[in-house]
């Protein structure tokens, strides 16, 4: 698979060293360009000889236009650069690279969102910073209200899955999507600056109106009347400074009008192509379909951003002070901006914000299909309400890397099911790979499995509890807290069924209270409808008879030993765990010799 990303990586760099040649050649041009210009206006104004004056005006404007097409080429050059990092992302994602990633979505995390903690959702080393291809805002924040599972309609999750699957078989889509919404990211304190000016109905003055008229017209007739020999040429200087005046005196009130819609349109450039992008797929899946109707059919969005785009690139000349003041003097350039911005505005800006929920959908499904190119991924199977069954065939936890994950198979029919086992055995792994495969199945991911059939099932967790000090609750509360929530939503017996994930179950308290509240608060959880699973070292969990009197089922992870070396195979069986570690484990730390211990 990396073979594909380093093949992009490869293509783009060709590319750019010869769009680095082109823009180098441009640059010169431009320079030359210039400094003719200037030289012959100032030999035409000093020597009487307008034709030079002529000549040296045209060739400002070629400058000018070089300026434009030299941008263009800068723009293509960044976007290789973009593509070359996209690909670098995809390679370092494939070879366990991704948890060095910056964005991990931890500013999106809740405290009371335990299940994106519990099996990292977001946060360090989490499914987020792991698939996240979002770059925009927009997109970022509807990837992880998705991965926790908010405003989701898990009915869709095979639609959702046809999306995700279409999308994760076109990589140089994902890729070149990626490159440019990357862009967008780049200009992300410039969007915040944006957040101090709010949208309203803009009116342009009549006065500025007049002078955006005047202006030019002067400057015209001052260059005419030069070249017909009927003014000296050094009118076109006062006719010049006079505009200078007349445009930048208003300046304040000119750039109210312009700098709300200049904002956006630092990154209406992105936005077009992104948006271009998806108008210009032949979409197969309904979801994408349902995308890319929104864009062609979205109020004229397109036109929007492009004319957007155009005043944002026309006030760039702002930052070009020699180019700037030549057009603002002659022909009151600012003025016919302000005028741009206010009727775009005054058109577009109360339903611009459309093409956001548009980005931020792709970026999501986007997103969620890096699953399926960096890993094997099937479609998740939703059983029948009321079956309430968890079958998983050659199941691996999907953030593990897939030269150490070790595949589960197993089918966990009963309502309570108690996992034994030594530590470092494998029962958290497990629970978590449980829980996060079915977030995924869920979401229109996929799942890193075989098989992976269940029903909708509302998810609880309870794995890392933490205490808290300032609340004074200890981990055992926090833990009774957490179990409580999980009963409370078993009594309401709801259509959704709960699962319950319980890991080392009351491991914050000493073992006699640890034991009597653990029986106590399974067959609690057991009497309703629900699945719960739990993992624990206590053996007397085995023999727990649910509320209605039947077993529990038990599973368990045991270690072997080769060579005085305590070894794990990571895999599930039937019937409850004989063996223990904690010696081996403490004489591995050099806590404890068992020669000696043996011995005496």
């Amino acid at each position: 698979m990396t073979e594909f990303f380093e093949d992009i990586k490869e293509k783009a760099k060709a590319k750019k060293v010869l769009l680095d040649k082109k823009s180098a050649h441009i640059s010169y041009l431009r320079l030359a360009t210039f400094i003719s210009g200037v030289i012959l206006i100032y030999q035409g104004m000093t020597k009487g000889k307008d034709i030079f004056t002529v000549i040296g005006i045209a060739l400002i404007v070629a400058f000018i236009i070089l300026i434009r097409f030299h941008g263009l080429i800068e723009v293509k050059v960044k976007s290789l650069d973009k593509e070359i990092e996209c690909a670098d992302r995809y390679i370092a994602r494939i070879n366990g690279g991704w948890r060095d990633f910056s964005d991990d979505g931890s500013e999106f995390i809740s405290k009371e969102d335990t299940l994106s903690h519990d099996i990292d959702l977001l946060g360090k080393g989490s499914m987020y910073q792991m698939i996240s291809v979002a770059h925009t805002q927009f997109g970022r924040k509807k990837l992880a209200e998705t991965l926790c599972l908010k405003n989701v309609n898990i009915d869709e999750s095979k639609e959702r899955y046809e999306a995700v699957k279409e999308l994760a078989e076109d990589k140089e889509f994902l890729v070149e999507f990626e490159a440019v919404s990357s862009r967008i990211y780049d200009k992300k304190d410039d969007e915040e600056e944006q957040k101090k000016y709010d949208y309203h109905p803009m009116k342009f003055p009549l006065w500025m109106g007049l002078i955006m008229v005047i202006v030019p017209i002067i400057n015209i007739t001052a260059i005419i009347l030069t070249i017909t020999g009927q003014i000296k040429a050094t009118w076109i200087i006062v006719t010049f400074l006079l505009g200078i005046v007349a445009v930048f005196a208003p300046q304040r009130k000119i750039e109210s009008f312009i700098m709300p819609v200049y904002l956006y349109g630092l990154s209406s450039r992105d936005f077009y192509d992104l948006l271009e992008m998806i108008q210009k797929k032949d979409f197969k899946s309904e979801k994408l379909k349902e995308l890319k109707k929104k864009v062609v059919s979205g109020r004229g969005m397109l036109k929007a951003v492009k004319s957007l785009g155009a005043i944002g690139q026309a006030f760039n000349v702002e930052y070009n002070a020699i180019v700037h003041m030549l057009l603002a003097g002659f022909f009151g350039y600012d003025l016919y901006i302000a005028l741009a911005a206010v009727n775009w505005n005054n058109k577009y800006g109360d339903s611009f914000s459309e093409c956001f929920t548009i980005l931020g959908s792709m970026e999501e499904y986007l997103s969620l299909s890096v699953l399926s190119v960096i890993r094997d991924v099937t479609p998740f199977e939703m059983l029948e309400e009321g079956d309430n069954r968890i079958i998983l065939s050659d199941v691996i936890h999907p953030m593990i890397d897939s030269d150490k994950v070790i595949a589960n198979t197993v089918t966990l029919d009963n309502s309570v099911t108690v996992i034994t086992g030594s530590n470092m055995s494998g029962k958290t792994t497990f629970l978590r790979t449980v829980a996060i495969n079915l977030v995924m199945g869920y979401i229109g991911a996929g799942v890193t499995a075989k098989t992976f059939k269940a029903p909708k099932m509302k998810i609880f967790t309870s794995m890392r509890v933490m205490d808290d000090v300032t609340n004074g609750i200890s981990t055992f509360y926090a833990e009774i807290l957490r179990i409580k929530e999980m009963s409370q939503y078993i009594k309401q017996m709801g259509n959704v069924p709960a699962l319950c994930l319980i890991d080392e179950i009351f491991k914050g308290t000493n073992s006699a209270d640890r034991i009597y509240g653990a029986k106590e608060a399974i067959k609690n959880l057991s009497g309703g409808n629900a699945m719960v699973i739990v993992s624990t070292h206590d053996f007397e969990l085995c023999d727990l008879k649910k509320k209605n009197g039947y077993d529990v089922s038990n599973y368990h992870f045991e270690e072997h030993y080769e060579d005085n070396e305590l070894k794990f195979d990571y895999k599930i069986k039937e019937g409850r765990c004989t063996t223990r570690n904690a010696k081996a484990l403490l004489s591995m730390a050099g806590l404890l010799d068992l020669d000696n211990l043996d011995k005496n």
